[in-house]
This record gives structure tokens, sequence and C-alpha cells, in this order.
């Protein structure tokens, strides 16, 4: 008989234990993000936000190149590194959503060498190769008159789809004041850890925080002025599994990102360099 009721009370236990350990689960959410500026916004202002409502973020940073897959897998509730044009480009076989657009960092060029920032003839420049970001990077020496992106590039629809990464040079016309200069595309990863080998970087700005240290901002030598519609185009977002864009910690996540105190927090913590700019991707399907 003692032995019934000890069996019967350590079931019940267990099923007390393990829904408490489902409970509080519910109530974690666990996101990957890049370490600048995203992971510092998650953990230094996001996270005290999702407390007010009993939740608790879980923020691990790892490299932008797997975190649409960590999603998928289910590894993760949510990823937080990358705008909605690089979105459109993963081939994964699990659709991926974006809940909302959070912020957007300016892109900028950067000097190898911080006595010599102004732009000469005959620099090396080196920037970013997927061609999502590829264009914003030639936009932002065209809108300096550097050079002029060449029609060839564009397709019927106006879509940048013909530039060809690997002879950059021929998809772009210098001008005359800067006609020696050159262009080589490298991968995202490489950029800053390439640096010392050209005059001049063309960097996105997470990859910049994170890869070329504190003094990063010394480095630069113009950035751009982006229009209201490329902030929009290429805020960077909290992505989700189309499954889970319904979900209550997907909802708790566009709600937070959607309070004045992380506008408040990104202006004075990133100044000029990191944009608040919100938009709730529940509403408006970004994808379609």
């Amino acid at each position: 008989m003692k032995k019934s009721i000890l069996a019967v009370l350590a079931v019940l236990a267990g099923a007390t234990s393990l829904m408490s350990c489902q409970n509080n689960n519910a109530k974690v959410i666990s996101i990957c993000a890049s370490e600048l500026p995203h992971a510092k916004i998650l953990n230094d202002c996001l996270s005290s936000i999702v407390k007010e409502d009993g939740y608790t973020l879980s923020v691990k940073v790892l490299d932008w190149s797997i975190q649409n897959d960590a999603v998928a897998n289910g590894e993760y509730d949510a990823n937080y590194f990358e705008h909605v044009p690089y979105l459109k480009t993963y081939e994964g076989t699990t659709a991926l959503y974006a809940a909302c657009k959070v912020h957007y960092e300016k892109l900028c060029v950067y000097a190898n060498n911080t006595s010599k920032k102004t732009l000469w003839d005959g620099a090396k420049i080196e920037l970013v190769n997927d061609v999502s970001n590829v264009e914003r990077a030639l936009q932002l020496l065209a809108s300096n008159n550097i050079l002029t992106i060449n029609a060839s590039n564009y397709n019927a629809n106006k879509e940048f789809a013909n530039f060809d990464v690997t002879h950059p040079n021929d998809g772009v016309t210098f001008a005359d004041a800067y006609k020696n200069c050159t262009l080589t595309c490298l991968k995202e990863s490489q950029l800053c850890q390439s640096l010392p080998d050209y005059d001049f970087g063309i960097i996105p700005g997470n990859t910049a925080m994170t890869g070329l240290g504190s003094d990063y901002a010394t480095r630069i030598s113009f950035g751009e002025a982006p229009s209201d519609e490329l902030i929009s185009q290429k805020a960077n977002i909290i992505t989700v599994t189309k499954a889970n864009k319904d979900s209550e910690k997907t909802k708790e996540l566009v709600k937070a990102c959607s309070d004045p105190r992380l506008g408040q927090y990104i202006s004075g913590t990133f100044g000029e360099s990191v944009l608040y700019h919100f938009e709730n991707g529940l509403t408006t399907d970004f994808l379609a």
C-alpha cells in the first residue's frame, strides 16, 4: 500500500515538474542575434520591456550566416540580424517571416588609414558581395559623385539583377576624378579582416561595429543620407518561422519593439549611426 502511494506521489511530482517546466518555457523567448547592435539592444533594453509582461529573453550571439537556419530548425524562437531583401534570398525549406522592423544601420565607407579618410583617385575599395547589399554600396558611391551604376545591371522590371560580383568594375563607370579606382566584392564576414589590404571598405553597420573595434566610428570617411523609403526597405527585422508568426512569443516581441523606450535607447546609445524604425509585420506582410 505504501509503495502504491509513493508511486502515485512520484508520478504526480513528475507531472507537476513537467508542467512547471513547460510553463516556464512558454515565458522564455529564445532569440539569436548579431553581437552589435542587435544583441546589445536585446540585452540592455528589450529584455526589461518584455519582463514587464512576465517574459524572459534568452539571447545568443551567433554568426549571421547561420541564424536563419537556426530559426528554421526550431533552435530559436526568432533572430535579429537581417533586413527584408536579405530574408527574401533565404532558400531553406521552412518558410520564414518578418515579424517587425526595428532599426536601420547607416552604410558607411571606412578608411584603412584614419589619417587619409578622403577618397582619392586610384583607391582600392572593398564591398560586400551579396546582391541584396551590393546595390546599396554602389548607390552610396554614386550619391557622392564617385561613379554611376551602369543601366545594364537592371532587368526589364528595373530590378538590380545582372550585376557580376566577380567583375564589379564592369558594372560601373567611375567619374573622371576617380577613374583609376577599383572595386572588389568579398563575403561580408571577410570585410573587416581584409580592410588592411584595401584603402577603403564599404561595410554594413553591424559588421563594422563588431569587427573594427570600439573606435570604428573614427574610420568613417562618409556615410549615406538615407531616404524614408530606403530606411523602410533596409530596416533590420525580427525574423520568425511563418508557422509561429501569430504565437504569443512573437506578439510579445513585436509589442516590445513598438515601445517608445526602445527608440529612446537606440538613439541615446548609438546616435545617428543606428536609427530606430518600427513597422508591424503582423499587420503587413513585408515578404508579399
